[in-house]
């Protein structure tokens, strides 16, 4: 089982979460309560890296801008 970071909607608290991937709407944020979290992504996007094709799929142009994957074409 992964520790994923999440995020909270109601009170934007950023926390990390064991939990499996079929629990992933389960996750209650530890400050608020809620139940409304989201999956937060951190780090660098390899998409586009000259030589890296690391966790492209088979529709990735190789470019960020438009893709909501990672956040680093915004």
């Amino acid at each position: 089982m992964p520790m994923l970071k999440f995020r909270c909607k109601a009170c934007k608290r950023l926390f990390e979460e064991l939990t499996s991937a079929a629990d992933m709407e389960k996750v209650k944020c530890p400050e608020c309560g809620a139940r409304e979290a989201e999956r937060a992504y951190e780090g660098k996007c390899l998409f586009g890296m000259t030589g890296s094709s690391a966790g492209r799929s088979a529709a990735c142009a190789g470019s960020c801008s438009g893709c909501s994957g990672c956040g680093a074409g915004a």
